[in-house]
């Protein structure tokens, strides 16, 4: 009975556990997205122990529209993924706050007052000499 118990519980967690899991980019369809402006606001190093050393979480703000910026935030191994970059994000047509790094730079659609943002993001983390 309490083996019966315990496969229970055990097969529960599991479901639980990779139900709750973010969906990788992969798993949705290019289509599914649009291009915005973005920087990233902190690079931290990911702390599992299993990990590279070059693994980072990275968080970015990007913008929806010129009045809403979401977080979003993402695993990567790449060198050049610091505080005060510029990025384009992928944000998901149906649910702004699903949402993956794209590339670093500006995005073509980038408005005056996003500019001015990043910009002024930017200048801050160079000010505060990263």
């Amino acid at each position: 009975m309490q083996k019966i118990f315990l496969i229970i519980i055990t097969s529960t967690l599991l479901v639980l556990i990779s139900s709750c899991t973010k969906k990788s980019f992969s798993e949705y369809n290019e289509n599914e997205f649009y291009k915005v402006q973005g920087i990233i606001i902190s690079d931290r190093a990911t702390g599992y122990p299993f990990d590279s050393a070059f693994m980072k979480n990275i968080t970015y703000e990007y913008f929806v529209n010129d009045t809403l910026i979401l977080k979003g935030s993402e695993n990567f191994s790449f060198v050049d993924m610091v505080k005060g970059m510029p990025i384009e994000v992928l944000v998901h047509k149906k649910n702004q706050k699903i949402s993956f790094y794209w590339r670093n730079g500006f995005s073509k659609n980038i408005t005056e007052y996003q500019l001015q943002y990043v910009k002024k993001e930017m200048e801050r983390v160079l000010y505060e000499g990263k």
